[in-house]
């Protein structure tokens, strides 16, 4: 065969190779978040937290960290905390566990990653520990050398420096990847000019059946060797985790849910196609969850009660008969007596739906769904009202607030810190009988804006950002500074607790708040004003935590969509 029918294909296979790789390196992507991966031998369980200090901030705060539980191995493991970069970042505290009883640690090393770009840490060179933990032999010990168990260590290195290099934009596809795709592409273009002048009776593979066969085999050479996109997919699951080997009937089934929930270049492809239909056509990949509105918004769309149920909610489809109602009044008048009796305030009410406050930016399909004039907050406020316990409500203000400037996130369906504050301003001036606060004036506070294209709602779209959409998020700081509060670890305390402490308020009052995710926003307010506040996110009270803390005060409040919670119409 003439040397010279090889080279109008490879000359064509070698072009596009070098076109393909070009281009994947050409079209590029900004990083959404940044992974930091530890690599360390851990023998019991425990819980372990990234702190992260956001610049502009004075001090690490629980609203701006990521806790993983870690179980505990003989073996070293990967621990790893997602944090986002929608906003620069100025050191690391990593809290190293609450277990007081844990064994000696091993850390091998500390990576920061984002997309394809990584840089490599060791504990003992790049983070210094505090007095909780000593080194010896390579080993970590942890120890209650003071009054309170909480081993840290606390970033030495120029994370500002690094956080500003992983934010830059990168390549579409990483070098590996970029060059496998190129040598498909290139082999298929080679094969297919190599054999279109050869007759079928020569050959005996079809070339597009060979080329179909190389695509399909792209994933499982990806997974084979190691060489996927770096990053985390947001699915809110555990993927399946890959069965043991076994001679069994089950094996088969359990290992193609493994392999449906891990083959090779899967978070790359659902990445691809999620953007793809939200960024390109506007169209929520999952309206089951999420759909859009008006406006840039974003609106949480689950129907599960178990999740918030916020369907029945925006739809007025959770309405209760009077006899809930008065079940409901009659277990919250029956507490409010008992902790009256201990001297203690009680104070019960609930923050508003996203969808309540900007009604006027659901999408139509929404709007469609509410069935009833009246809601089931509109219900518990008029019942409660009339049976002589008040019930805060501070949805007048909320709406009226709302007109003038952002309250709500566009891409989470929680509110910003703007609806945080005129909440709380709304919540004192509702409860001032009870509680005699006065809010702090807006006048009082700095407030700063950082620009962001993420939240957990494209968390739950699958996506990092949507072309063309974004959001600015107000940060508050007290310009007193004499009146600040801190953070207390919460040992001892249910998961998820919040613990502020504050010298500088002007009396000794103790409060305990029963809550859920929105009330963190409010932390940052309502700590102003008492001597300590413990946040519980659990709902209804729970009467252990009561007795135990013996408080001044009892608030419960929660979102709007949970108050079948409240009511104790849902467990």
């Amino acid at each position: 065969m003439p040397l010279k029918r090889y080279i109008p294909p490879l000359i064509g296979s070698i072009l596009v190779f070098m076109a393909t790789v070009f281009l994947l390196d050409t079209f590029a992507s900004k990083p959404s978040e940044v992974v930091i991966e530890l690599k360390a031998k851990v023998l019991e369980n425990d819980l372990f937290q990234l702190f992260y200090l956001q610049e502009g901030a004075s001090s690490f705060s629980e609203k701006n960290s990521v806790r993983v539980n870690v179980k505990g191995d003989t073996a070293y493991q990967k621990i790893k905390f997602i944090i986002p970069l929608d906003t620069l970042i100025t050191k690391f505290r990593l809290d190293v566990g609450r277990n007081s009883k844990q064994k000696p640690m091993r850390f091998e090393r500390i990576d920061l990653k984002a997309l394809h770009t990584s840089f490599e840490y060791t504990m003992s060179e790049s983070f210094m520990p505090n007095v909780n933990i000593t080194q010896k032999d390579g080993q970590y010990i942890t120890n209650s050398t003071t009054k309170s168990y909480d081993p840290f260590f606390i970033s030495k290195f120029n994370v500002q420096q690094i956080i500003e290099t992983l934010k830059e934009d990168q390549p579409f596809a990483s070098k590996p990847i970029a060059y496998l795709i190129a040598f498909v592409f290139s082999l298929a273009l080679f094969i297919s000019l190599f054999l279109k002048d050869v007759r079928i009776g020569q050959i005996q593979l079809d070339p597009y059946i060979l080329v179909f066969a190389l695509i399909i085999a792209v994933p499982s050479l990806v997974k084979l060797f190691q060489i996927d996109e770096a990053g985390e997919m947001t699915e809110k699951r555990e993927l399946t985790p890959e069965p043991e080997f076994v001679f069994s009937k089950t094996f088969p089934a359990e290992y193609e849910s493994y392999f449906n929930d891990n083959f090779g270049l899967r978070p790359t492809i659902i990445k691809w196609s999620n953007n793809i239909k939200v960024g390109l056509f506007r169209d929520s990949s999952k309206p089951e969850l999420v759909q859009f509105g008006s406006r840039g918004f974003l609106f949480f769309n689950q129907y599960s009660v178990d999740d918030g149920g916020i369907y029945a909610s925006y739809s007025n489809l959770n309405r209760v008969s009077d006899g809930q109602l008065e079940k409901a009044y009659q277990m919250h008048a029956k507490l409010k007596t008992e902790l009256a009796e201990n001297g203690i305030t009680y104070i019960l009410g609930f923050w508003p739906n996203k969808h309540s406050i900007y009604s006027d930016y659901l999408p139509f399909s929404m709007k469609m769904q509410i069935k009833n004039d009246s809601s089931l907050a509109d219900q518990v406020v008029d019942y409660f009202g009339k049976r002589k316990i008040p019930i805060f409500d501070i949805r007048a203000d909320m709406l009226k607030k709302g007109r003038e400037r952002q309250l709500y996130c566009k891409f989470d369906s929680h509110w910003n810190s703007s609806g945080a504050y005129e909440a709380y301003a709304s919540f004192c001036r509702q409860t001032f009988d009870a509680l005699g606060l006065d809010p702090f004036p807006l006048a009082d506070f700095d407030i700063k804006y950082r620009k962001t294209q993420k939240g957990d709602l494209t968390n739950l779209l699958g996506i990092d950002s949507i072309t063309g959409y974004y959001d600015k998020l107000p940060l508050y700081s007290l310009k007193d500074k004499s009146k600040k509060f801190r953070y207390v670890a919460p040992k001892g305390f249910p998961k998820n607790t919040i613990i502020t402490e504050n010298d500088n308020c002007g009396n000794d009052k103790t409060v305990v708040v029963f809550r859920d995710s929105y009330t963190i926003a409010l932390v940052q307010f309502l700590s102003l004003h008492f001597s300590k506040v413990i946040y519980v996110w659990k709902s209804p009270v729970d009467r252990a935590t009561v007795e135990k803390i013996k408080p001044d005060i009892v608030i419960l409040g929660v979102v709007e969509r949970r108050l079948p919670y409240l009511l104790g119409t849902v467990k």
